[in-house]
């Protein structure tokens, strides 16, 4: 998980810049086009990401579970939410507002550099799923077309 590495004063640190967001199922807790800069950790429940195409928004791209994260593309980049992430069950959610983290992370560098490390392997993760995904959807697609 994201924050494994951190020591108990880093995650307490952390904790303590961290909001506490509630969200009902159903709701959204994120909104494709949204300005955002802030990273959300799932703290407690499920919800799932939707991306919109052509007007219409697509079905579920995927599933976030406890300990999983979202918002990176945002909390980096300043870009709007490239997704929307929609509460599939009632979530306990932590949110990290950017300009609080680099505050945080000038005044303690170990702490930035370990966050950044989490953040990179679970986007690793994420590119390996979506290798494996497109591979079978590859195979399948060469299979029904023979």
């Amino acid at each position: 998980m994201l924050i494994d590495a951190l020591t108990d004063d880093e995650r307490a640190l952390l904790a303590g810049i961290c909001k506490v967001r509630e969200f009902k199922a159903g709701e959204d807790i994120v909104t494709e086009g949204a300005p955002g800069e802030s990273f959300l950790l799932i703290r407690k429940g499920r919800a799932e990401a939707r991306k919109r195409v052509e007007g219409k928004t697509v079905g579920r791209l995927c599933e976030i579970r406890t300990g999983e994260f979202v918002g990176e593309m945002s909390f980096m980049t300043k870009a709007a939410r490239s997704a929307s992430i929609v509460a599939l069950e009632d979530c306990e959610v932590l949110e990290l507002v950017k300009a609080d983290f680099d505050v945080l992370a000038g005044s303690n560098p170990a702490l930035g550099m370990k966050f950044y490390k989490g953040v990179a392997e679970g986007l690793a993760a994420r590119l390996a799923k979506s290798n494996e995904d497109l591979r079978n959807a590859v195979l399948y697609a060469m299979g029904s077309a023979v």
